[in-house]
């Protein structure tokens, strides 16, 4: 219950999972996985379906998380890779193409040119 209580699934304790917003489906699936005291949470794409309204929810409770837990995550949208991650690593049909920190990632022109359509002038 103090589980369900931190992701703000309190009230939804009795509730059928299948009876919940998919929002609050996504939540109950991290709390299942944060009930093993995992050290890394792997998460692919936690938003992925989830309307908008219900997204910050997913979000904020990432946010909240314990530091010790290091997170893992696969995603698309990069507002919410800048938003999260300490690091990133940007793949390119299944090979590397760069690792750095968010700022790093931010200035990398080979970045820019694959996933934004860019080319560099010079």
């Amino acid at each position: 219950m103090e589980l369900l209580a931190t992701l703000s699934l309190g009230d939804d304790a009795r509730a059928r999972v299948a009876d919940l917003p998919y929002g609050k489906q996504r939540l109950v699936e991290i709390a299942i996985a944060l009930g093993l005291k995992p050290r890394v949470l792997l998460l692919d794409e936690p938003a992925a379906g989830v309307p908008s309204e219900e997204t910050e929810k997913i979000l904020g409770t990432l946010e909240k998380l314990p530091p010790e837990i290091a997170i893992l995550i696969i995603e698309h949208d990069m507002d919410l890779v800048f938003r999260f991650a300490r690091r990133i690593t940007v793949l390119v049909q299944g090979e590397v193409l760069v690792e750095g920190t968010p700022e790093e990632i931010a200035k990398d022109q080979r970045v820019h040119q694959v996933y934004l359509g860019e080319q560099h002038h010079g």
